[in-house]
């Protein structure tokens, strides 16, 4: 039986509009362009991978992050619509701890102005690390945005696999 723990959109709202906009932009250009010219078998074709190449787009925009357990193993995985798409497996035979990392980041934005080139935003990123005893070894399990979010993974990971919380201190003795 798997347990799933879905947590924050992938993206901000500002990546989600470069996604669909820029990125998705050159599709939906095509789709357009193949609908003037006309309906023979090739600009159908056409039209139809692009077509199948912006829904994707879109649906990656809107994708979240989580974790996930299956049997006695966690996964970090990335859903849509709850359902897992990708995921990646980790290995906990050495990791018995697990801390909550706090980093203030900057995001520079896609679109800036003259008078600001390097216009960018100041967050908080709250990285959920998985340590071995002494916290010589950490590996990064998933970075999030909200505090709360940060807890409730905690508590999945305290419940799931019995990782213990504990402050980042390293112990090189």
């Amino acid at each position: 039986m798997s347990k799933k723990l879905i947590l924050e959109s992938r993206f901000t709202n500002h990546q989600k509009t470069h996604i669909i906009l820029t990125i998705g932009g050159l599709p939906l250009i095509v789709i357009i362009y193949s609908i003037v010219l006309g309906h023979n078998s090739t600009h159908q074709l056409i039209t139809a991978i692009s077509t199948i190449i912006y829904i994707v787009l879109i649906c990656l925009a809107f994708t979240k992050k989580g974790l996930f357990k299956k049997g006695e193993t966690l996964y970090r995985g990335l859903f849509f619509n709850k359902k897992i798409i990708l995921c990646k497996k980790f290995d906990l035979t050495d990791k018995s701890k697990v801390s909550i990392l706090k980093f203030r980041k900057t995001q520079k934005m896609a679109w800036f102005s003259d008078a600001k080139p390097d216009l960018g935003t100041n967050f908080i990123s709250l990285d959920i690390t998985l340590l071995n005893n002494k916290h010589t070894q950490k590996e990064l399990l998933i970075s999030l945005r909200k505090e709360n979010k940060s807890k409730r993974t905690i508590e999945f990971l305290n419940k799931n696999f019995n990782l213990k919380e504990e402050i980042y201190s390293p112990d090189f003795r």
